[in-house]
């Protein structure tokens, strides 16, 4: 099988709203437009986001539950076609803040019923960024495993059952050599597939970044959704790239000295902080 799909169409706004692209040269590191997928009806749309939406609900996370809230509802199923699963960045994704290289996803929890978000780092996010868009809405189910290529301001879908059953570590390298050698995916292995409830969404291949609470995997696995490869090689405006510059430059060196514990232990590093501050999800939160 061989999905196929209609050409990028410019429809619909997620919210009403003043444009203020021509106010920060494209939204001020917003690229000023997410994608939008139908699994099941195989149409992928560009829609437009407007200014008081990215006023009130800044980065990826915010934005991310906000349009969970508009498309979802106490009686969506986690793994039904109704449930949406947003992949968003936030507005230093792709600039050169220090640490800027994340994106998140957001969805209804098979684990929970509840609001899931995780977010990862690597390379994955940025290159969303540079492709042309802050991030892909999904929706639906294909009739058959299949993956989205997404490349400077073009997308489509192809098929993926030579995928299916394929590793994490081993999906870059096949997605790359159907594609472009450069290009980053971020996937599920076995465990999304079969709809695990604690399954995990890893990007960059064998450096194996993952967003890996609420069991997401197990969402892009109901949608049969195998991968979300990306390339792009655009840049990212800002608003003030000149103050911006500074301020990297000011904070750079301070950075890198505080975070050379999580450079060098990774998470757990941070354990016992993230206790204190009441953040680490034991005995219920409580």
């Amino acid at each position: 099988m061989t999905a196929s799909h209609k050409s990028l169409k410019r429809k619909r706004e997620i919210t009403a709203g003043q444009d203020i692209g021509a106010v920060l040269g494209l939204f001020g590191g917003y690229v000023g437009k997410p994608l939008r997928e139908d699994l099941s009806k195989h149409t992928i749309t560009e829609e437009k986001l407007k200014q008081h939406l990215l006023r009130k609900f800044i980065g990826g996370s915010s934005l991310a539950a906000k349009i969970l809230f508009d498309d979802t509802g106490v009686e969506t199923n986690p793994l039904s076609p109704e449930n949406v699963l947003v992949f968003m960045t936030g507005p230093v994704a792709a600039t050169k803040v220090p640490l800027s290289g994340r994106y998140q996803v957001a969805s209804k929890s098979p684990l929970t019923g509840l609001i899931g978000e995780s977010d990862s780092g690597g390379s994955w996010g940025p290159e969303l960024k540079k492709a042309g868009y802050d991030g892909i809405l999904i929706t639906g189910q294909a009739r058959e495993p299949v993956y989205l290529w997404v490349c400077n301001g073009h997308a489509e879908l192809k098929s993926a059952e030579h995928l299916w059953g394929v590793d994490t570590y081993e999906i870059d390298r096949l997605i790359q050599d159907e594609t472009d050698r450069k290009a980053v995916t971020a996937c599920i292995g076995p465990a999304g597939e079969r709809l695990a409830r604690i399954a995990s969404i890893m990007n960059d291949g064998k450096h194996g970044r993952a967003a890996a609470r609420c069991g997401l995997g197990a969402v892009m696995g109901a949608k049969r959704l195998k991968a979300i490869a990306v390339r792009g090689t655009g840049t990212v405006e800002v608003a003030h790239s000149e103050e911006l510059n500074a301020s990297v430059r000011t904070l750079a060196s301070s950075i890198v000295e505080k975070v050379k514990n999580m450079h060098d232990y990774g998470t757990s590093s941070g354990m016992a902080t993230i206790e204190y501050l009441g953040d680490l999800p034991i005995r219920n939160w409580l």
